[in-house]
């Protein structure tokens, strides 16, 4: 029991580190770069004078949308699964440690 709790411990020490790490590149630091970005497509868009290449523009657009959706979808996977393990690993560090005190005050 000695050797299993710090395990753990450093476990999901490993594991929120991992969380945060994984979550600090969703945040939108360069805003300006996105609207750079959203501003060029807009004029792609505005440039079209024929309706298929717009259209073809358009269905590769979704196509790319529909890749980064995914991407995110499996992403949340990982990490719904990685919270349900932090959890059940505080929760066993957690009944270890009510035990070990209960074994301990009836010594």
């Amino acid at each position: 029991m000695k050797f299993f709790r710090p395990c753990l411990l450093f476990i999901s020490i490993i594991l929120f580190g991992w969380l945060l790490m994984s979550n600090i590149n969703l945040i939108n630091v360069a805003a300006s770069l996105s609207e750079y970005e959203i501003n060029s497509q807009v004029e792609k868009v505005n440039s079209f004078s024929e309706i298929n290449s717009l259209k073809e523009f358009a269905i590769e657009r979704i196509n790319y949308i529909e890749v980064i959706r995914q991407r995110f979808s499996n992403n949340a996977t990982i990490r719904i699964a990685v919270i349900v393990v932090l959890v059940l690993i505080q929760i066993v560090l957690y009944t270890t440690k009510v035990s070990h005190s209960k074994t301990l005050s009836k010594l």
